[in-house]
């Protein structure tokens, strides 16, 4: 979806900057000028849609990311030792509740 958002940006914005060149080789002073703020408008358009689709684009690889440290975070917390060298109350500490969680920080 990102690629055809970038895609489509990218194309509605050569679409305008032609339309912009043709503009500037046809008609009268005022053809031109309604015909140049045409083409901008259209090219800020173009630069919108792409900046949806690097957005977008973004979006997921902090998805992918957020999976796969929270993957990571989950096994160092297995693997730390089980001693607590805190002199707080005896229960069971932090760590070991976290390793025995199924929580995932992407449901945050």
């Amino acid at each position: 979806m990102a690629g055809l958002l970038k895609a489509v940006g990218g194309l509605v914005i050569g679409i305008a900057i032609l339309l912009g060149i043709a503009t500037l080789f046809s008609g009268s002073a005022a053809g031109v000028a309604a015909g140049l703020i045409d083409a901008l408008s259209y090219t800020f358009s173009g630069a919108v849609i792409f900046a949806l689709g690097l957005m977008l684009e973004h979006l997921e690889a902090i998805r992918r990311e957020c999976d796969r440290q929270s993957d990571m975070l989950t096994d160092l917390l297995r693997k730390m030792p089980k001693t607590d060298a805190s002199p707080r109350e005896p229960g069971a500490s932090n760590l070991d509740q976290l390793a025995k969680s199924t929580f995932k920080f992407r449901d945050i």
